[in-house]
This record gives C-alpha cells, sequence and structure tokens, in this order.
C-alpha cells in the first residue's frame, strides 16, 4: 500500500441524492469527491448535475456526502464552474473533515500521480469499493485537459483527486476515461478552479482557500499527523531537502489566509516578477496560469518549473525568495497593516528574514517591513503610472489591416522595460463583426493580470486606419451571464479604463524626431486645442475652398511645439477612418503630434462641427498634460453615454461628446511592436 493512501483516503467521499430530495430513490451513488476544506468538497459537475447535465450553469437541490467511515452527510451544490467540470460541495457542519492538500503550483505536470475514488466493482447494485492506481500526469496548463497515462479510471471514480507523489498534493480531479484507450484517462487540473474568480465567485474561491490553509496549520500545530509532517517525511525520503521547508509553507500559507487577498493576479504576478528581480538581478518575468491568491505566487518562487535557468544555477534561493515575496505582500497590504493578521505575518516575515544566511536580502526584507519601499506598496514594475508614481503593465490590443476578408490579431501586456508578452493571438483572424468576440478571452486575461493594487490598466488598440470608427471603447471583457446581478467586470471597457487609439500606418515612419518631440511636448504641456482641418469648425465639411494637405501639414507643423498657449493637440469633429479627416491625421502625425480628439461620425448628418471644436478645446485647455487628457475623456464617455433609465436619453451638457475618439501615443510609450502578423496563407 502506498504511504499516501491512508491520509488520502480518509478526505475522499462518496456523493448521491439527497436523502430527502426527489430524486432519493434514484441509485445511491453517483460518484467520488473529497475534502479540500473544512465543509468544502471538490468533484466534477457531471457527478453531481445528474438531473440536468449541463456544466456551464447552476445546478440545485442538495447531495448526499458519505465519508470514508460511512457517515453520511447532507451538503448543497453552492457552485459550478463554467467550461469546466467541476462543482463545490458545502457540506455544512463538517468542520472536523480530513482535507486533503492543494498544489500551491501553477505547471504541477508532468508528475507521477496516484489516483483515488469510489467504484461500484461488483455492478449498479453493489457496494463502493475505495479504489487508487498509478498513473503519469501530463498537460493541464492554460485550461487544457490533464491526461493520465497508464492507468485505470473505473466508473464511480470521477470526481476523485489526482496526488502528487512526489510532493504530496492534489494537482487534478478525475474527470475519466480516455475516448478509445481504457489506459489513458482524464482530469481536470486544479488550476482550473482559479477561474471561479472569472465567474463573480472571487470571494467564494478565498473563503475555500483560506479555510484549507487555516485548516493545516491547525493540524500542524496539534500533536497528531498532517500532511505538512507527511511532506517532510516525503521529502526525506527523496533525498531533496529544501530551504522553503512544510514547516515554513504551513506557517506562511496560514499567515496569507488571515490578510487582504489580492486585487487579481496582475498583482500577485507584479510582486512575483519583483521579488526575482532582486533576488536574480535579472529581468526576466515569471508566466503562470493566473495565481488568485498569496500563496500561489509563492508556488511561483520555489516551483523549478517556473523558476528562471539563473535560479537553478547551483544557489538555493528558495527560503530567500519566499521571505522577500512575503515582506513585499506586507507592504502591499497598506491600509491593512494594522490588522492582527498583518501583524502576525509581520512577526513571521521579520524572523525568518533575520536567519537568512545572505545579509543583502536579509536587510532589504526588513526594510520593506519597515515601509522603506514604495514599488512593493504600489506593486511595481510596468508600463503605465499609478499612485505613488510606480508603474504597471497596460494592454495592448493589436489587430492588422484586413486580409482575405479576416483581421489578425494578438492582445499582449506592455511591461515595464516596454516589452511585449502576447497573452493571445490568432495569426489566421476573424471577420471585423468577429473581432470583439474573437478578442474578449485574450482581453480579459491580460487585464486581469495587468490590474494591480489600485491601478486600472489602460487599454490601447493599435488599429489600421479603417477601423478607426470601430467603437472599442464599447467592446466588454467579459458579458454578463444570465440573471447575475450587476459586476464591475462587465461594463464597457471605456466607461471603466483609458482607452486610446494607435495608428499601424505609423509603424513605417517609425520614431521620427518630430514625434520625440511632440511625445515630450504634450507629456508636459499646457495643452491647447487646434483645428485639424483648419476651415471645418466655422464651415462644415462643405467649404467651397477647404485647405490643402500640404498647407495643413505646414500650419500643423508650426502649431507642433510649445509656445505662449500651450502644446497644440489637433480636434476633428467627424471620423479619421477614411476621407479627408483620415488624410490630414496622416499629416499631423508627420508633424509630429501625437494626440488627437475626433468622432466616430461621418463627414455627412451633423451640423454641431463648431460646438464640437468649442467644447472640445475647453477640454483639452483643463487637461494639463496628455495623460490626464486620457482620464478626462474616460470620465466624459460616462457622462454622455444614453440612460436606459430614462428612455435612453443623453445629458445635453455631453451629448456633443457622444462616439469621442482619442488618438493617443502615450508619451510614456516605447516603439510600436516590430512586425505584423501575416496569414499562413501568405
Amino acid at each position: 500500500m502506498s504511504s499516501l493512501e491512508d491520509p488520502v483516503s480518509r478526505g475522499v467521499v462518496r456523493i448521491g441524492p439527497a436523502a430527502d430530495g426527489y430524486d432519493a430513490d434514484s441509485a445511491g451513488f453517483w460518484g467520488s469527491g473529497f475534502f479540500v476544506a473544512p465543509e468544502w468538497v471538490v468533484t466534477c459537475a457531471h457527478v453531481v448535475d445528474k438531473r440536468v447535465g449541463a456544466m456551464d450553469r447552476e445546478p440545485a437541490g442538495g447531495v448526499t456526502v458519505t465519508t470514508y467511515d460511512d457517515e453520511r452527510l447532507a451538503g448543497e451544490i453552492a457552485h459550478v464552474v463554467a467550461g469546466h467540470d467541476l462543482a463545490l460541495i458545502r457540506v455544512p457542519g463538517a468542520d472536523f473533515a480530513d482535507c486533503l492538500w492543494l498544489s500551491d503550483r501553477s505547471a504541477p505536470t508532468p508528475a507521477d500521480v496516484e489516483l483515488y475514488g469510489w467504484a461500484q466493482t461488483s455492478g449498479a447494485h453493489g457496494g463502493e469499493e475505495f479504489l487508487s492506481t498509478t498513473a503519469m500526469a501530463t498537460g493541464g496548463r492554460r485550461g487544457n485537459p490533464m491526461w493520465l497515462q497508464n492507468g485505470l479510471v473505473l466508473h464511480g471514480c470521477s470526481g476523485g483527486p489526482v496526488i502528487d507523489t512526489r510532493h504530496g498534493s492534489v494537482i487534478g480531479i478525475i474527470k475519466g476515461k480516455g475516448q478509445g484507450d481504457a489506459t489513458i484517462g482524464r482530469a481536470e487540473s486544479v488550476t482550473a478552479l482559479r477561474t471561479l474568480c472569472d465567474q463573480g465567485a472571487q470571494a467564494l474561491w478565498a473563503e475555500v482557500v483560506g479555510a484549507h490553509d487555516r485548516h493545516h496549520l491547525r493540524r500542524f500545530e496539534g500533536s497528531g499527523d498532517c500532511w505538512p509532517r507527511l511532506h517532510t517525511r516525503l521529502a526525506v525520503a527523496q533525498g531533496r531537502p529544501h530551504s522553503f521547508n512544510p514547516r515554513s509553507r504551513t506557517q506562511l500559507y496560514g499567515l496569507f489566509a488571515d490578510v487582504e487577498p489580492p486585487s487579481g493576479p496582475g498583482q500577485v504576478l507584479h510582486l512575483v516578477n519583483g521579488t526575482s528581480r532582486r533576488l536574480l538581478r535579472s529581468p526576466q518575468r515569471i508566466e503562470s496560469n493566473d495565481p488568485r491568491n498569496w500563496r500561489e505566487g509563492s508556488g511561483l518562487l520555489y516551483d523549478p518549473r517556473e523558476r528562471t535557468e539563473a535560479a537553478l544555477a547551483g544557489r538555493d534561493l528558495e527560503q530567500e525568495a519566499v521571505v522577500l515575496y512575503a515582506a513585499m505582500v506586507y507592504g502591499a497590504l497598506r491600509a491593512t497593516r494594522g490588522t492582527p493578521g498583518a501583524k502576525k505575518l509581520r512577526d513571521w516575515v521579520e524572523t525568518a528574514a533575520n536567519s537568512l544566511e545572505t545579509e543583502w536580502i536579509r536587510e532589504e526584507s526588513l526594510a520593506l517591513l519597515a515601509g522603506g519601499d514604495d514599488d512593493a506598496a504600489d506593486d511595481g514594475g510596468g508600463a503605465g503610472t499609478g499612485p505613488g508614481g510606480a508603474a504597471h503593465d497596460d494592454v495592448l490590443v493589436v489587430i492588422e489591416p484586413e486580409i482575405y476578408g479576416t483581421h489578425p490579431w494578438r492582445v499582449q501586456l506592455l511591461d515595464p522595460d516596454g516589452g511585449t508578452t502576447t497573452v493571445r493571438y490568432d495569426e489566421e483572424g476573424v471577420p471585423r463583426t468577429g473581432l470583439e468576440a474573437a478578442v474578449r478571452q485574450g482581453l480579459s486575461e491580460a487585464l486581469a493580470r495587468a490590474d494591480a493594487g489600485q491601478y486600472l490598466a489602460a487599454v490601447d488598440f493599435l488599429l489600421p486606419r479603417a477601423l478607426f470608427d470601430e467603437p472599442v471603447d464599447e467592446w466588454r471583457s467579459r458579458l454578463p451571464r444570465g440573471d447575475e446581478p450587476p459586476s464591475v467586470h462587465t461594463l464597457p471597457i471605456g466607461r471603466r479604463r483609458v482607452v486610446a487609439l494607435r495608428d499601424q500606418l505609423r509603424r513605417r515612419d517609425g520614431v521620427t524626431p518630430e514625434w520625440n518631440r511632440g511625445r515630450r511636448a504634450t507629456d508636459h504641456g499646457p495643452l491647447e486645442a487646434v483645428p485639424l482641418c483648419l476651415d471645418v469648425p466655422d464651415a462644415g465639411h462643405g467649404a467651397a475652398s477647404p485647405e490643402g494637405e500640404e498647407a495643413a501639414y505646414a500650419r500643423l507643423s508650426v502649431s507642433g511645439t510649445a509656445g505662449v498657449a500651450g502644446v497644440s493637440l489637433p480636434v476633428y469633429c467627424a471620423s479619421t477612418a477614411t476621407g479627408r479627416g483620415s488624410r490630414v491625421l496622416t499629416r499631423a502625425f508627420h508633424a509630429g503630434h501625437v494626440a488627437v480628439l475626433c468622432r466616430r461620425t461621418g463627414e455627412d448628418g451633423h451640423d454641431d462641427c463648431a460646438e464640437f471644436y468649442r467644447r472640445a478645446a475647453q477640454l483639452v485647455r483643463e487637461a494639463p498634460t496628455g495623460s490626464e487628457l486620457r482620464e478626462r475623456v474616460r470620465v466624459l464617455r460616462n457622462l454622455s453615454a444614453a440612460d436606459p433609465d430614462r428612455e435612453g436619453q443623453v445629458d445635453q451638457e455631453t451629448a456633443w461628446a457622444r462616439h469621442i475618439v482619442l488618438i493617443y501615443d502615450p508619451p510614456h510609450r516605447p516603439a510600436l511592436p516590430d512586425e505584423p502578423l501575416h496569414s499562413p496563407s501568405l
């Protein structure tokens, strides 16, 4: 018998119909599950959703949870994880449960594993038998299936745990047999549970993980056997002692459970990469399956699959990395540092830091505790600028010109050093009408990784000129689901975030001296509006003798420099996607302008150009810099939006700004991406 079988068996349960439900007379055994925390069981959605068989909606009704000792407990389905075959069951009163250890690693495979579950080996009317088998687990990253090779998965084991035998932790949930090959099974990676945070259940996931870590800390502080002690025995038997040992890990994770959780994966990744940069003096970045709590950030720092090559060059940096990271977490707590949980975390970091052999890491960790580093407090490191001057990642959506009816696209993070990390892409592309839906998942993932602490990532769209009238500020990174209450995550992105356009054509010229001068001038301000097309504010679009393009270039070149009246910023009351507006926009860029205000409306069908110019001039004048103008445009989008509670009426004071577009190459941006995407067919 495996050394893991006895402790695992105490946490694996059988799931069946509720004793008093309308289906109480149906088959009494549906499948397996396991306690991940007191009062919380994880299983597969198809195990508990027998009545409707839908994985993407919330099933109703109770279930019966039967422990290894045949104790029958009443449970209720708390949440089904949309897009994954997973469900959480709440078992009120089961605070005595033996809970398995949940992996903190984002890349848990490949791994030798053991599979556990209950099955009816003597037919549907026989009793259930607890079974285990060995397998090799592969895959399971970034939402992909986990494959279980050379293992036998029997009916009824669905929902049971996949245990990493090297680390003694749950890395997956058994889903079922593979198709066509009885020796290959399928599982959901345990990291798929993190997607609860994308489905309006952030508080639920935080509650479950916190309860898990408090449970194991209590067991460790007692005198009996427990998973942390088992982990110590596994490490000794395998000859792999680590400085960040099970004792330190259990204590730290129990403390993380009692402090303010991170705002999202972006905050965790900022601190993880900040730790890596300090420790390794290297700009390399750690990527992962979106860590959603502090413990998962720690897992990134001591997991060999996630650490950089420099970290593996003969030095044991685990304890140093985790202590430094924990100090940065304390620094990021900001307003809650005075809570009991934060004070205990501070005491742990201070004790652990004083025991470190590397002097400069010890001193830096203690300095962080003393509040001597604004970068940690502001989750620093990125392209945008947040509270206290700290820098943050922003998001760039690159959409290429149409190729045979489709637009290739990619969603990228803009990192602190001006580099980009591609989150999702499609080289073959989609038609214009499908762009928002195609980009949505990548945009959601990128924003989750870029938002950090108090900072909301900005979104820039690098577009071909023909798409300048596409309402990208009204795109949504998530869609509302059914009858869910309103969520800030389902708002149009331009209502919540700074959104601006950037021009694909500009890449042909590179970063010119004119552009550099305009960038610096716009950054410092003050700003003063000038007409993009000189005659339009007075004569509209039907002027008898419109200004020529060469004359516009000469005028905009002169007004592009800083003067008494301020730095000029061109304004246009129609679209710059086509026609005269597009042609003169090119000349404005040649003259060095980095920002232009315009609208998505065509040249025909409106007669308010004079009012638009007057109002826009006031908006520009009141914005001291280009960065401030970006935020003021965001606020204006909210004020000018139609009010559905007033039959779509618009505030007349802000109606002029409906469909407003800000074309802006931010002064702090690096050069634009190097090469466009091309369809493989070309």
